[in-house]
């Protein structure tokens, strides 16, 4: 016989010896085939009938051979797997007042615990599983309805194989020859759907573990979807009959060791007796994305409140360098801390607070301001409120209108109405303006300003002073007690310093204190 004939042949039943353990239909032709050859030689003796009888009697032979071995090996395997469900669903027994037992261990090959670092591969190989179950049952459908091996499916084969053996340790056990081949192909887009899952899972714990100011919570949840995403594998796969996933197992133990090392509770999905629902896996994957996308927004939240950081700091820069053209900066400042708050940050936020401090005092004299920064203001207040008093209280090189406005208030008092009362402005006042005392009087919203005429009324009480950018009364309120008692009243539209308080004063009401001396 010729030698490359026989070759080509040989090539051929091989070929078709793998095709037979996937399909009845063929294996009942070659059956026809043989005996057909087998009828053929009792007529004819020549050498090419006899090689092709020998070899398609060998092919039917050994396949058959092939396919007990793998009848024999399922239905062990099936034995097996009904005995592990009926230990599933036998109810537990009664352990009040016993030990513990040990939670039993899976039946699977000992798998080495997987570092976070490997789970770009584990990820990797998950998804390309997911690809290869929708493949396998897309297959067997297509092998059904007759198509084409050498032009719809041997294509398709070659590529998912190549690239299975690209990444280390890929099994495609449900595209290989003896893989599992059940009667209902839905099951395979479960399977499908479930590595999906999983490695979208992987994703969302690297993902966490690879951004370092990521709610603690969120890595919980991540863990939990992970658990339930695995357990999923592991069901969806029983049905088939299919080997225990390696991809599965390594999750599973990664799961339980980091739940040890972190002391975080995996709530669920954690043992034989507690198993996720495979045709669940939408839900699951929703719920993933529904984590992913809350970090997503979180990111943009912190990256927009250090870009607005960033303009805060920039402005108090040229606050701070050119005093003269404040009032240029202001309004841009006002609004960007408004923005910060508007994003989540609070108003008491230290940052926030030591970027705004050194340059309060700069800030210009206006009636209104915005909600957002009057919280800013009002926290400021109430931090300087407990800061110590300085070591010097008097003014180092008075202005014009602090020599002044002593000459007409010493040996008298004032009352000073809004914010937190602060003892360094306080002594500062005090001693520069050469009071009697400083009535300093703290306001809060919603309070009642009936107290306040009292103060008001007192015969050494020489003016009183409204702070509008701490008060939260209105102008109106103070001044009818103020005209009631005969008692000028200074608006004062910046802070408490003594220079600015004196140029109020002065600016305001000199002529009337001046004429009651």
């Amino acid at each position: 016989m010729n030698t490359e004939l026989e070759s080509a042949l040989k090539a051929l039943m091989e070929r078709l010896l793998f095709l037979a353990t996937q399909d009845a239909d063929l294996r009942t032709q070659l059956r026809k085939l043989s005996q057909a050859f087998l009828k053929l030689t009792d007529d004819q003796t020549s050498d090419l009938t006899d090689s092709l009888a020998t070899m398609a009697s060998a092919v039917v032979d050994q396949g058959q051979a092939a396919i007990e071995d793998v009848e024999v090996a399922l239905s062990d395997r099936r034995e097996e797997r009904a005995d592990e469900v009926a230990a599933q669903r036998k109810l537990p027994e009664l352990t009040l007042g016993q030990s513990l037992p040990r939670e039993p261990a899976l039946a699977i090959h000992p798998v080495p615990k997987v570092a976070s670092a490997d789970f770009g591969t584990t990820e990797a190989r998950c998804r390309l599983k997911a690809e290869g179950a929708r493949w396998a049952g897309t297959r067997r459908r297509l092998m059904s309805e007759g198509a084409s091996f050498y032009t719809e499916i041997d294509p398709k084969d070659r590529d998912i194989i190549a690239r299975a053996k690209a990444l280390p340790n890929c099994y495609l056990w449900m595209c290989h020859s003896s893989g599992p081949s059940p009667s209902n192909l839905a099951l395979y887009e479960d399977v499908a759907g479930c590595f999906e899952t999983v490695a979208q899972g992987i994703a969302l714990v690297r993902q966490i573990q690879e951004e370092s100011d990521v709610d603690a919570s969120e890595f919980e949840t991540a863990l939990d979807l992970l658990a339930e995403a695995q357990s999923a594998i592991r069901v969806a796969i029983s049905p088939m009959d299919a080997p225990v996933d390696t991809d599965q197992a390594a999750v599973f133990h990664w799961l339980k060791a980091t739940a040890t090392e972190t002391q975080v509770f995996i709530r669920r999905f954690m043992r034989l007796d507690d198993a996720a629902e495979p045709a669940q896996w939408p839900a699951i994957l929703a719920r993933i994305e529904d984590v992913e996308a809350r970090i997503q927004q979180a990111r943009r939240r912190r990256n927009e409140r250090k870009r607005l950081f960033g303009k805060v700091r920039h402005k108090t820069a040229l606050v701070l360098n050119d005093p003269a053209r404040a009032a240029d900066h202001w309004p841009i400042l006002i609004n960007t801390v408004s923005e910060l708050l508007d994003s989540g940050v609070p108003a008491s936020s230290r940052e926030l607070r030591e970027l705004i401090i050194p340059v309060i005092e700069h800030l210009p004299e206006q009636d209104d301001v915005p909600p957002q920064f009057a919280l800013v203001l009002r926290e400021i207040d109430r931090f300087l409120a407990t800061c110590p008093p300085p070591d010097a209280t008097a003014v180092a090189q008075p202005s014009k209108e602090v020599i002044e406005a002593a000459k007409l208030l010493n040996g008298r008092s004032l009352v000073l109405i809004g914010g937190d009362k602060r003892p360094g402005p306080c002594q500062a006042l005090k001693a520069a303006l050469g009071l009697r005392d400083l009535i300093w009087i703290e306001t809060r919203a919603h309070e009642s300003i009936e107290g306040f005429e009292a103060h008001v009324a007192r015969p050494d009480v020489a003016a009183v002073v409204l702070a509008i950018r701490w008060s939260s009364h209105s102008y109106g309120e103070v001044k009818d007690f103020c005209d009631k008692h005969g008692k000028p009243l200074v608006r004062l539209p910046g802070g408490y310093n003594v220079n600015q308080v004196a140029a109020q004063i002065m600016s305001q009401c000199s002529e009337r204190l001046a004429a009651f001396q």
